[in-house]
């Protein structure tokens, strides 16, 4: 048995261990959550993008990553066929991608609503979403006609330029939370910075800004090493992508049910929060 086919097998070994721990966790967290999903997701009114954006993050998360299993066993028995390969390859980009722009969406309504809807605002992470887009797609075209076609083609080495896709999402991430981080500021010199509303958008862009920051991270470490175990971060990444969306989503709905209590105690920043995101919601 060669030397390569002795690899291989240990690096399937390893991945079909990342996949089964990486789908019970997102089990895990939809099982701590589903109290709150009834209460903030299903029980609200039926017309809301929010709620298939839930549905996106939660439920197609925990099918794809049922299949992920099944997907390692198949080309570990090194029936992978060009075609296979090439549609693996634009699927592990597909799906990345959509997953962090998901979450991404969720935070950029948050920061537009801090700003009373500034149009500013909208222009400047729009720009940032749609260059990083642009970059996810540009990087999948060049890793399809880049990449070597090989039985055990699931495990890829990633190119370079993933890496400059990777920093291009992490200064995303920077802006959204720099400008939450502002308008904290400038609400706390006014009086309102230590609001609950504030707090909460504060801590869940700064838990969005680190998680994403490590798997950034953990990509340009991958890209620099040139290593072959990049599919692993896939499967870790829809797992934690679809928990950060959904914990965002399902606290953004609660501030949304609540928000005619927070009207009582009003605050302007209160009231422009919770109307803008309603609606957008409706």
């Amino acid at each position: 048995m060669s030397q390569d086919v002795i690899s291989y097998a240990f690096i399937f070994r390893q991945a079909t261990s990342h996949c089964y721990s990486s789908l019970a966790f997102l089990i895990y967290d939809w099982l701590l959550g589903l109290e709150s999903e009834v209460q903030h997701i299903w029980m609200q009114p039926q017309k809301r993008v929010f709620r298939w954006l839930y549905i996106y993050l939660r439920y197609f998360s925990l099918l794809i990553q049922a299949m992920h299993p099944g997907i390692v066993e198949y080309f570990s028995g090194g029936r992978g066929s060009p075609s296979s390969c090439l549609a693996w390859n634009i699927y592990a980009s597909l799906v990345g991608q959509v997953h962090v722009t998901a979450v991404e969406m969720v935070l950029a309504v948050r920061v537009y609503a801090l700003f009373n809807r500034s149009r500013r605002i909208a222009l400047l992470v729009g720009f940032h979403i749609l260059l990083e887009v642009i970059s996810s797609v540009v990087n999948a075209v060049y890793t399809v006609r880049a990449t070597k076609y090989h039985m055990y083609c699931i495990f890829f080495k990633p190119p370079h330029q993933l890496m400059y896709h990777s920093i291009i999402v992490l200064s995303t991430q920077i802006t959204l939370m720099g400008l939450t981080l502002l308008k904290t500021v400038l609400t706390r010199r006014s009086g309102w910075g230590r609001t609950p509303i504030v707090s909460l958008l504060l801590r869940d862009s700064s838990a969005v800004l680190f998680v994403i920051s490590v798997l950034c991270l953990l990509m340009i470490s991958f890209c620099r090493l040139n290593g072959e175990r990049a599919t692993v971060l896939l499967f870790w990444s829809v797992s934690i992508l679809s928990s950060c969306g959904c914990w965002l989503l399902m606290n953004t709905q609660q501030l949304v049910a609540h928000g005619p209590i927070c009207r009582v105690r009003s605050t302007s920043i209160q009231t422009s929060v919770l109307s803008t995101l309603i609606e957008i919601e409706q």
